[in-house]
């Protein structure tokens, strides 16, 4: 068997060489971090996970009852490089890798990685390694000469830094709505939350019942679950604080239309009802001194968080491949084969499945079986 590398040591990286190793078959993982799991390490201070335990592990071990229900990001973490130890992976940290291309000539059907410590071939390449690479911050006019503390919600780790302070949060994702929601309980002495649209939003669990969307939920025709979204929200009572955007869609609509998944929100709502933080409309300019809304208002705080999403490695790396569409989406972003590359697979990209661990195994399997039948040849 040639050799088959998987670039990324996060949960997805570690799931496909897991299934391989399970099947006589040791990949190598190139992580460009210090250690698996790398960005999670870097992710804020009381980070739970939004889907339930036992529905978040990874193929062939369970995250320990001890953990919880819902899983903290040290728990998860060491859970990761468990199963790692668990599973004998072949893990090279600090390697960077920079793009993927194919071989040439009696060997064009390998692959080359130019990585950080020189040119490597395979046979066969995963590609793993996450949605969350480079932050993201729109181009607001002005914000070059914004004079203020700025910085994205990547660099946030907990509320300390902040007592006392006027903190200004842009975005109504789940790490925007939590960050703000932990900065009101952890002593900013004003919380702000800048949003432009939001989508639907739901609780952890409904009294002792986590609402965990299973696998199967996504498959469900998009009228029922449009329904069932709207019936969740009258039995939590959760009608929208004024002036929160309400979503454009319903929650099966949004999902199949769109890919976007709904957001987990804990105790936003009742804080934002409360006025332990405070609601504004979308950022339309920065100057030097102040922060300018879409409705003529300014604020002047003294912290301002951008929790306005990340980009995936994917593009830089696959960029001389023929693996995106028209929209400049992946062709297959769940482990299956591209059409015109094979023995490539990619993991946890497509925007309807990033982050989902409940499907992790399947697509762990199907990114295995991809490999391995361009790996056999």
């Amino acid at each position: 068997m040639s050799k088959i590398v998987v670039v990324g040591a996060g949960p997805a990286g570690l799931a496909v060489a897991a299934v391989l190793r399970r099947r006589g078959v040791r990949a190598t993982l190139l992580e460009r971090g210090e250690a698996v799991g790398a960005n999670w390490r870097g992710r804020y201070d009381g980070l739970r996970l939004n889907t339930v335990r036992w529905l978040s592990c990874l193929p062939g071990y369970g995250i320990p009852r001890r953990a919880g229900r819902w899983v903290s990001r040290d728990d998860y973490i060491s859970y990761l490089e468990h199963y790692a130890d668990l599973h004998h992976l072949d893990v090279e940290t600090q390697v960077d890798v920079e793009r993927i291309v194919p071989g040439h000539g009696s060997d064009s059907r390998r692959w080359r990685l130019h990585t950080s410590k020189g040119e490597l071939a395979a046979a066969a390449v995963v590609v793993a390694s996450g949605p969350f690479d480079r932050p993201v911050v729109p181009p607001w006019p002005g914000l070059d000469r914004y004079d203020g503390a700025f910085a994205h919600a990547a660099a946030y780790r907990d509320p300390a830094p902040h007592q006392g302070q006027h903190v200004l949060v842009i975005g109504g994702g789940a790490s925007g709505l939590e960050i703000a929601l932990l900065l009101a309980e952890g002593g900013a002495a004003r919380v702000d939350l800048s949003v432009r649209s939001c989508t639907n939003l739901f609780p952890r669990q409904l009294g002792p019942y986590p609402l965990t969307p299973l696998p199967a939920t996504r498959h469900a025709p998009r009228w029922l679950l449009d329904a069932a979204g709207a019936l969740t929200h009258r039995m939590l009572g959760s009608t929208w604080p004024d002036p929160l955007p309400r979503p454009a869609a319903g929650l099966g609509t949004a999902l199949h239309r769109h890919g976007t998944e709904p957001v987990v929100a804990d105790g936003i709502v009742p804080a934002l009802r409360a006025g332990r933080v405070s609601l504004l409309p979308a950022v339309d300019r920065f100057t030097a001194t102040a922060v300018h809304l879409v409705d003529g208002s300014v604020v002047r705080p003294d912290m301002v968080l951008a929790a306005t999403g990340y980009r995936s490695r994917v593009e830089k790396l696959a960029a001389e491949l023929d693996v995106f569409d028209r929209q400049g989406r992946l062709i297959r972003g769940d482990g299956g084969p591209c059409a015109g590359a094979p023995g490539l697979a990619f993991v946890g990209f497509q925007p309807a499945v990033t982050g989902r661990l409940p499907q992790m195994p399947s697509q762990a399997r199907r990114a295995a079986h991809t490999v391995l039948a361009a790996a056999a040849r």
